[in-house]
Formats: structure tokens, sequence, C-alpha cells
């Protein structure tokens, strides 16, 4: 192979580097132009040591150019090539070949060219600003210093610019050239690309469509004849056992296939998002009739609460919406022994013609442990396996799920606590398609059974006549055994053409017609049906009777001419009601001897709407139960330990209670709630609200915080806030979040108003001595003593979160009373005159206004609210105590 075809190949070569042919390219281009440049100063006698330094480089460059390409260091032969031109090839051409009047001025430009196409990084930012600084300092140095520069007469000038704009704009048309080249290269490699994707994607399609059908239809005829089965009168129990074994396992065959279907096609980029016009109120009618019955085989009670002022028609991805639902309640209905399922709808807001959709699916089943929340929604990871062994799954269920949503740009979250259920919370934006509220839904269900649970069939329609198109054999005959209590008169057809020839000849009530068919589809079938010019059928229902499942394929009958659409396996229930939906009621006698396991459920009317965020606190927040009951402020008591007893504050003991106690010397002691009756109060607290947020004291003077920390962890929604603060503190900040969450404000924004307020809250309280002392020691009865005898009291506040003593005051109460307030206030910079807090235990009313006057001499508040202590500051702090 010559050398050029060995350089053609190697810039063509789409295996190489970009960057490594560009460089080959430009250096070729430059040598080239380079030895014309050299011919060209030889021929009109060009200074001899520009012609020396072009001899060099075209010598040297070359070579430099090889050995970096043959030994791949293509990155080292650029820098050195780099180098040589800005730093010694151009300024010698420059200053040797006339300066500004010189052939050098085109090869500038090219220099430019060459770094900024052949160099990376920050190579070329170095050497390009290199080289700009010895530009302008080489036609400084010309200018300030004309000797320097070997002169040019007028004729060469001319001569030597014109070669230099020829020999660079030539290089221009190469780099041109090879542009388009590589552009043409890559639009053909783009363009065989797109074609093998596009085979790719009509294979994929057609191997799903194809295992979808080839899957289903065995299964189609296992269940069916199973189903015949079950049915015969003179069955034996042990038969009829082992039939409903395998109807079982058959439904759990049915329910991998399509789970690792539908895995595959959202792997492959094959499942899409169709969206409809769809009915609220029969989406979760037709929810609510798949799941009822299994939740009431095991015992569970089911529930459906949906909120009446939902627009009745959305527009959205009906099938994948009753996907993600059914897969949420068939898990719930599987992992809740005994309790409830509720299937929970609200409207979270409304955007113009958006709707964003809650809906929450929540059980009393044994929940989830919270080192496994993070892989819940991996494809193939099943949770818990020692717990739930006996339960099959593939673990794909949850992970298509997730998938789903995501593709509908909604959110899936869990909330669990473990032994004591679940909430899966999915959100969706959907459009609206009506405005009308969807109002009432009123759903009811029925299945028949006879006496013995066998089947009976719920009409006959001895006139009536239906024909059933499949190229499956096993088929036909499956389905029209299912159908034989009817007495429906059934005829069968193998093919397309053997159908088109029936209907010809005889006039039908109904039509059952396969998809997919050789030679001529269902499609194809249903067509010529509806164009025969005998006419006996050009307008009777066919409903198309198919294994191919999916949105894509629904919207595709639909848009065909469809009358109907049954997914195979198919029940001989759901075949019924496809069939009594359809045919004429004059023909049609419904049967009355059933005993029918009823539905009945009104979802609007058990409906509450939940609060978008809930605030709530320990019974250390020092609230009045007054306040608390009338904003509805949930609180959780804290625990007081009474001779090895507990008890719950304010609720089975009340403050004076333990005073009297303590005072009589008995041994207590107060703790705040455990973790596991913190996640039970959180898991309440849910049930009304979408958020939650729980306002401790002091983190670093407790576990409360801590605990509750631990305790959120089970949830995806709950915020947990350290007061850093007293319980006169906590009541503040509760008062304050809750004044924000009825405005409507987010989590994220009350909690930034928390820590703005709690950077300006001041607090501080003045006690017993004695009895704070003996509360935080274990021995030393003397100084116990000393303290009282003298009638010390210190005054305590918090810094960084920890309580400090800050000094003592002396005296009677009521004088050590009047020494806080005055010492209390210089600490409180501008206090906000709108409202203080006053915490006390065991006080009179003579001495809570003695305390008020005193305050009002150092800041006159609009309000003084006094709020007794609860247990848990009472037995802390000690009776005659008062917080500020």
């Amino acid at each position: 192979m010559s050398i050029f075809r060995r350089i053609k190949a190697m810039i063509t070569d789409p295996g190489k580097d970009f960057r490594e042919r560009v460089f080959v390219v430009l250096t070729i281009s430059g040598i080239v132009m380079g030895a014309v440049a050299l011919l060209g100063d030889l021929i009109y006698g060009e200074n001899i040591l520009e012609i020396i330094i072009l001899i060099g480089t075209v010598l040297i460059t070359p070579i430099t150019t090889y050995f970096g390409v043959r030994y791949r260091r293509v990155e080292l032969a650029i820098r050195v090539i780099s180098i040589g031109v800005a730093f010694v090839v151009m300024p010698i051409i420059f200053f040797a070949g006339g300066g500004a009047e010189g052939g050098a001025i085109p090869w500038f430009i090219f220099a430019y060219l060459y770094m900024g196409l052949v160099l990376t990084g920050w190579w070329r930012v170095c050497m390009i600003s290199s080289f700009t600084v010895g530009v302008v300092t080489m036609f400084a140095l010309g200018y300030q210093y004309p000797g320097l520069i070997q002169p040019h007469d007028r004729g060469h000038f001319y001569l030597d610019i014109a070669l230099g704009v020829v020999e660079v704009g030539l290089v221009c048309v190469i780099m041109t050239w090879f542009q388009n080249l590589l552009f043409t290269q890559e639009n053909k490699r783009a363009q065989e690309e797109t074609r093998k994707v596009e085979d790719l994607n009509r294979s994929q399609n057609r191997f799903f469509s194809s295992m979808s059908h080839e899957l289903r239809t065995p299964i189609n005829s296992i269940l069916g004849l199973n189903e015949i089965i079950i049915r015969q009168e003179d069955a034996s129990e042990e038969i009829l056992r082992d039939a409903s074994n395998i109807q079982g396992a058959g439904r759990m065959l049915l329910a991998l296939v399509n789970d690792i279907l539908d895995f595959s096609k959202i792997e492959a980029g094959k499942m899409d998002i169709v969206p409809v016009n769809y009915s609220v109120a029969e989406l979760v009618s037709e929810i609510v009739n798949m799941i009822w019955l299994r939740a009431e085989q095991k015992g569970l009670e089911f529930k459906v609460e949906v909120d009446p002022s939902i627009p009745a028609e959305l527009f959205g991805d009906e099938v994948r919406i009753k996907q993600i639902l059914v897969n949420l309640l068939n898990n719930a209905v599987k992992y809740t022994k005994e309790g409830s399922v509720t299937l929970h709808i609200e409207k979270e807001e409304i955007k113009g013609d958006q709707i964003l959709l809650m809906i929450s699916v929540i059980d009393t089943g044994m929940g989830i442990k919270q080192d496994d929340i993070p892989y819940l929604f991996n494809a193939f990871q099943r949770v818990d396996e020692e717990n739930n062994a006996r339960i099959e799954g593939t673990g794909l269920g949850l992970s298509i799920v997730k998938q789903l949503v995501d593709m509908m740009d909604g959110k899936v979250s869990v909330n669990s606590v473990y032994s004591q259920g679940s909430t899966f919370v999915v959100t969706l934006w959907q459009r609206i398609a009506r405005f009308d509220s969807v109002g009432e839904i009123n759903i009811t269900g029925t299945v028949g059974m006879n006496k013995g649970n066998r089947y009976q069939v719920s009409f006959t329609a001895p006139d009536a006549r239906i024909l059933i198109v499949d190229d499956n054999e096993m088929n036909l005959e499956v389905e029209k055994k299912l159908l034989i209590g009817t007495e429906i008169s059934v005829d069968t057809a193998l093919s397309g053409e053997e159908a088109l020839s029936r209907t010809a000849a005889l006039r039908y009530d109904l039509i059952l017609m396969d998809h997919l068919m050789p030679e001529m589809d269902g499609i194809t079938c249903m067509q010529q049906i509806r164009k025969q010019v005998e006419g006996y059928n050009n307008h009777v229902p066919i409903i198309v009777l198919t294994a191919n499942a999916g949105s894509e394929n629904r919207e595709l009958y639909s848009n065909s001419g469809f009358d109907g659409y049954l997914v195979k396996p198919v029940s001989g229930h759901q075949l019924e009601e496809a069939v009594l939906s359809h045919l004429p009621a004059a023909k049609v006698n419904r049967a009355d001897s059933l005993e029918k396991t009823k539905l009945q459920l009104n979802a609007s009317g058990s409906y509450s709407r939940k609060i978008p965020v809930s605030v709530t606190s320990s019974t250390a927040c020092d609230l009045p139960a007054a306040i608390l009951e009338d904003l509805q402020i949930d609180v959780l008591p804290f625990n007081i330990g009474v001779d090895g007893r507990t008890y719950r504050d304010a609720i089975e003991a009340g403050t004076e209670e333990l005073i009297r106690y303590a005072e009589a010397g008995m041994q207590m002691s107060v703790y705040p709630p455990t973790q596991e009756q913190l996640e039970k109060f959180f898991g309440q607290e849910l049930k009304k609200a979408h958020n939650l947020i729980y306002i401790t004291v002091s983190g670093a003077m407790g576990e409360e915080y801590r605990r509750a920390t631990a305790a959120a962890r089970a949830y995806g929604n709950v915020w947990v806030y350290d007061s850093e603060g007293s319980s006169a503190s906590v009541g503040w900040l509760v008062l304050t979040a809750y004044r924000m969450s009825t405005q409507g404000k987010s989590p994220e924004a009350i909690i930034g108003e928390l820590d703005r307020i709690k950077a300006g809250l001041r607090c501080s309280f003045v006690t017993d001595g004695s009895y704070f002392r003996q509360r935080r020691a274990t021995a030393d009865v003397g100084k116990y003593n000393l303290i009282r005898l003298l009638s010390i009291r210190p005054i305590i506040g918090l810094k960084n979160g920890r309580y400090r003593i800050r000094r003592f005051v002396f005296g009677e109460q009521e004088q050590c009373f009047e020494k806080f307030i005055d010492q209390a206030f210089p600490l409180f910079a501008n206090p906000d005159p709108d409202l203080i807090l006053v915490v006390y235990v065991d006080l009179t009313e003579q001495e809570r206004e003695m305390i008020r006057n005193r305050i009002l001499r150092h800041v006159t508040f609009r309000n003084i609210a006094f709020l007794k202590a609860s247990g848990a500051f009472a037995l802390n702090c000690g009776p005659g105590s008062l917080g500020l």
C-alpha cells in the first residue's frame, strides 16, 4: 500500500482518535504548504535564515509526527511541534521575512488554528496565551526597533504576502474538506445505527408481543380447563382440592409472567405511557372489585376513602395507574394477617388544568424493617426473607411500581413501623378532562356461588348465537366449555377466512376475535366483517379476546374499532360479564338463585381530608390542656416512674399529685417516651396528616430528641426538631409552628422560621436549690441541708442546649422571685412586647399577681401568659419554680 493510501486510510478510520486524525491532517497540510513557501523563497531570493528554518521545519515536523503516531506518543508530538511553531519558527519568519510587510502574517493565523484544534486543556490555554503575548511582543519590537526586521521591497512584499495567503487559504480548504468527509462518514454511521436501532425496536416489540401471546395462551388453556373441572357437579372433594391448588398455582404463574414481561419491557425502554380520558369513579370501582374479595377471604376490613371534590374525569394512563394500585393493594392484602387495608385518594393541589393526586395504600400488616426500606424498590429484592418465606413473589412488583411512577413523573414513598403496618404514598400529576366533581362514589360488587361453593352461571341465553375466532383449538375448546352453562349456541372458527365464511352465511349476536392469527389477523378480519356485502354482521359487537396485554395494545384495539377488550387468560366470570354486556337484553334470562357475596361501599362517605402538616410535641411543651384541645394539637406523654410503676404524664399523673409525692419522699423518675411509643404516635398522627413536625426539648438534656430521630426513620415525612431549650421554649415553638401550618406553609418553610425564632428566644428559671441539687446528685445530705438553711435559689439558664447556673439569689421565695425577674430582663435584649410566657410550679394566685406586676415594671407586655408546668418540669425543678 502506498504512503498516500496509508495516510488516507489513517485519517478516514473512524476507529482512530478524532484529535489524532486532525493532528495528522493539519501537520501534513502545514508541511506541504511549508514546502511551497520554501520553493517560493528560493525562487525570489528570500533571507537565508528564513530558508534554513523552513528547511528544518519541512524535515523535522514529519519525522516528529511519524514517531508520535508510530509509538503512540501523539500528545508529546503535538506539544513539541506547537512549541517549535510558536516560539521558534514564527519569530524567525517574522523578523527574517519582512515583519508586518512579509508573508509571515497569514501564517500567524495558521499557528492559532493549529494550536486551537490539536491542543486540549491547560496546554491549549497556556500555549495560546503565551503565543498571543509573543505576537504582541514581536509587533512591538518591530515597531520600536525597525533594525531588527529584514526589510522587503514593494514587489517582494506583494509576492510574499500573496503566497502566504494562498498557502494558509489552501490549508483552510483542506480542513473544510476533511470536516465534510468526517460529517459524511458520521452521517452514514448514524443512519446505519438508526436503522439497526429501529430493527432492534421492531424485533423487541415482536418479541414482547410474541412472548405475551405464547405464554398466556397455554396458561389460558390450563386455567380454563381447570375451572371446568372445578365446576363439575360429580367431582370428589379431593379432585376439587387439587383443582383449586392448580388454579392458585396458575394464577401465581400468570402474575410472575406479567411481572417479568413488564420488567423486561421497562428495562428495554419499550414500556410506553399511553394517556387517555378516564373516569375516576370507574377506575376506583374497578380496582376495588378486583381486591375486596381477596381481603374479605382473609378476614380483613377493606376501606376506600376518595375525596369527593376530585374532578370526575382525568387524562392519564389509566391502565398503568390501575397496575400500580392493584400491585400495592395486592401486597397490602398479602402481607396483612389481620386488621385492615385502606385505599385513600385525595387531591393535593390544582394548577390550571393539572391536578396533583395523592394516593395512599395503608395496611396494618407486618411492616418493614428500617434496614430494608432503602432496598424496597430494587428489582428481585425480597426483604425480611425469614418472615416472608411462605409468601410468594419475585420481588419485581414494587420495582415495577417505582419505574412506572417515575415514567409518569410521579413520586412513590413508604412509611412503615415494623410489626405495625405500612403506608405507601404515590403522587401523580394528571390533566383534568372534566372539572365537575366526582362526588359520592357508591361501589357495588357480587360474586355468585351456590350452596356448595360451586360456580353457577349468572344468566342463560338459549336463543343467542355467538362466534369465537381463534387459531388455537385448545383455546376454542376452553372458551366454548366456559359458556356451556349459559346455553348460548357457540360456533368456532380457526382462521380469519373461516370466520368470514361463517359471518357471510349466519347472523351472530356477538363475535369474540383473537388478534394474532396467521395469514389474516384479528384486526383485518374484523374490518372485513364490517364491510361484507351480505351485511349480516356489519354492526354486530366484536370483542377482541387476546393474550396481548398492555395499554398500547388496548389503544390499538380501541382505535381499530373493536367493541370490547378481554385479556387471556380469562375466567368464566369475566367471559360471562363481557358476553352479557353485549347480548340483546331480550335474549337474556338472569339467574336469581345465586347466593351472592356482596360489596357495598360509599368511597366518599368515609373520606376525611388529611391536613398538610401536623405539629406535635410531648407533654413537656407546658401548653395548657385547653389550648391543646382547642387547637387540636396532640402531645405524647412523658413517662413518670413511681416505686417501680410507670404512669403517663398529664393523663395518669397530674403535676400537683407528683409534687405531693415528691415532698413525701417517694422515689420518682421522669423520662421521655420510648422509641416504640414515638413510632406508634407518629403513625397515628400521619393518619390525619401528610407531614409531621415533632418538637422536642433540648437534645443535650435528655434522650427525647435521639429517640424521636430514631423513630422518625420509619417514616419519610416526619421532621424532628430540637428546640435546644426548656419546656417553655418548646411550647412557644409549637404555637409558632402550628400558626404557620394553618397558613399552608411547607415543613421546610416552618423549620426555617423556627430556626430564626429559636435564635432570639431567651429562657431562664429559678428553683429551690436544695431540691434541684438533690435531683442531680446521689449523696451529700449536708449540702442539701445547708442550701435549704440558707434559702439559696439558683437562677438557671440554657446555653448550647444545656442547663447552666448563672447566679444565686437568697431570701424568701417572694424576694427571690423579684430578684430573678430583675436580673432576668437585662438578658432579654429588646424583648418582643407582644407576649411573655411564665411557667410555674405550685404558686398561689397572689404570687402570680405579684409576678405579673414585677414583670410590667420592666416591659409593658400586651400579653402575659401563665402556664402550669408539666409533670416532667415539676419533677425536675420542684415546687416554687418559676420560668420566663
